[in-house]
């Protein structure tokens, strides 16, 4: 009984592991994708009332070209824009080329007749084809310009489709505006592949796999290739690209979009864990972010092999009846409790000792460039605990981790000290550019609101910031700590929401 009572230990740890795991890597996906679909958004919005206010002639072609340049250059996200009129004329741009560096536009008149010029640009900007042939192309025809005109005044997002343009799977954001000259539709592309080469810098496990669904169940992007056959100018459905294991998920549940929550299934006796996470892309039209792999992948690490029982229950029997209870205590997961020590419970970031760690190791290292530190705090989020409960601010957290995790670059290093306050290691070749990494996590965590519970709490966060000087070497790492942290204290007290570097705040400063 004590053997089996062991044993069923051993499964729940070796469970609540991969769920954990699990659920850390769906709220990164969640958060970034949910992030990097709202820069269409927020770019047809921008357009829209650039538009509204004549800052932008909806009449004036070159003009809207140069102003979707910018905007292609400025944010990586988008692969096109566009504007569709009421009487057939369209003005497009988007990447094209090696690397996606050079441009495509397509511009279409229809007065005093119509006349279609297509060109071509190369990463220079410099113009290597163009042609006036006849083309067909009607934006009045697209799904982006119906839905949008059905929906005037709103931002619409299509079903996923194949552009005409490129012969590429994605995704239109579009919104219609009345003109003086008629109707407009603006828009904005978002290539699905785009969507796929982030998911494939999850970390998920060897032999597991992210994927981003919609509510029809299409394949709309993975961080791996799928085993089936995508039939050619269509988006395919889950059910028709799948693995056995997503395959045995989505028969057992028996519908095309997934339920979202934590799943677990067994595929050829071998137990399968799934996460699955909603993201609205727009009122009334939900995604879903799924993350999935066998519990096998995360007994001893990601990836990691488990330690056949049988081999436990062997040396149980051989040992003598005082030994047995010291080996299945040594067969129980180490990784686990080495987990636990140095992880945050709460945000899966590492936990304020490893990252001290961390820290104390970087001071050793040395290194070219420039080494910064910086502490954050999150600007009201005592008023989410305060009104809503430690339930809300605990989900609060969840979501403010991910969102850091994921505006970080390779080598950062992220962790949280306790309550609201985490901390950023960053090496980078200048601080200039460390502390534009750290303001792009500020940004990140500012970008919009996080719902619990159908509440949305908008939060910020303020840093600060210290450069460490590796030849000072009299300074431990505790002490690093509290300069970063004098800097925020300080800093706050003239303002919040931004980065404060250790010597921009002087003592004056403490009484304004």
């Amino acid at each position: 009984m004590a053997l089996w009572s062991d044993r069923q230990g051993s499964e729940q740890t070796v469970k609540s592991q991969a769920q954990g795991a699990l659920e850390q890597l769906a709220r990164v996906a969640s958060e970034n994708v949910a992030g990097y679909l709202q820069f269409a958004s927020q770019i047809v919005q921008v357009n829209r009332a650039n538009m509204a206010s004549g800052l932008l002639s909806a009449d004036d072609a070159a003009g809207q070209l140069l102003n979707f340049q910018a905007l292609l250059t400025s944010v990586p996200q988008l692969n096109g824009v566009l504007v569709g009129h009421s009487d057939g004329r369209f003005v497009f741009l988007r990447r094209d080329g090696p690397d996606s560096l050079g441009r495509f536009s397509r511009v279409i008149e229809v007065r005093p007749e119509r006349r279609v010029l297509t060109s071509t640009y190369d990463a220079r900007g410099v113009l290597t084809g163009q042609s006036a042939q006849a083309d067909p192309y009607d934006p009045r025809e697209r799904p982006w310009y119906r839905q949008a005109q059905a929906a005037a005044g709103h931002v619409v997002w299509t079903d996923p489709y194949v552009f005409a343009s490129s012969g590429q799977p994605g995704v239109t954001v579009a919104s219609a505006l009345s003109t003086p000259g008629g109707a407009v539709v603006i828009g904005a592309d978002v290539q699905l592949r785009q969507l796929a080469e982030f998911l494939q810098d999850v970390q998920i496990s060897a032999n597991g796999r992210a994927f981003v669904t919609d509510e029809r169940g299409h394949a709309i992007a993975t961080s791996r290739a799928w085993p089936g056959e995508a039939s050619a100018g269509s988006i395919p459905l889950l059910r028709d690209v799948a693995d056995p294991a997503l395959r045995a998920l989505l028969d057992r549940e028996a519908r095309p979009a997934l339920a979202p929550g934590t799943h677990w299934y067994d595929v050829s006796g071998q137990q399968f864990a799934a996460v699955i996470r909603p993201v609205e892309v727009q009122p009334g039209v939900t995604w879903m972010i799924g993350v999935y792999a066998p519990t096998t992948d995360f007994t001893s690490g990601l990836g990691g092999n488990r330690r056949p029982l049988i081999f436990v229950l062997l040396v149980s029997l051989i040992g003598s009846l005082l030994a047995w209870p010291v080996v299945l205590r040594a067969t129980r997961p180490l990784v686990e409790l080495q987990r636990q020590a140095t992880t945050d419970y709460l945000t899966g970031l590492p936990n304020r000792a490893s990252f001290v760690a961390q820290l104390e190791e970087s001071l050793r290292g040395g290194g070219a460039g420039a080494l910064g530190l910086a502490v954050f705090d999150l600007d009201g989020f005592k008023a989410v605990n305060d009104t809503f409960g430690h339930h809300a601010g605990d989900e609060v957290l969840h979501a403010v981790g991910a969102r850091m995790l994921a505006a970080l670059r390779a080598g950062d290093t992220l962790g949280r000290l306790g309550g609201d306050e985490f901390a950023l290691l960053v090496q980078a070749t200048s601080r200039e550019e460390v502390r534009l990494r750290v303001e792009g996590v500020l940004e990140a965590v500012a970008r919009r609101p996080v719902v619990v519970d159908g509440v949305a709490h908008a939060l910020a966060s303020t840093a600060g910031l210290a450069f460490l000087d590796l030849h000072e070497g009299t300074l431990s790492s505790g002490q690093w700590l509290a300069r970063a942290d004098t800097a925020l204290i300080r800093g706050k007290r003239r303002g919040k929401g931004r980065v404060w570097v250790e010597g921009e705040v002087t003592m004056p400063t403490l009484f304004r």
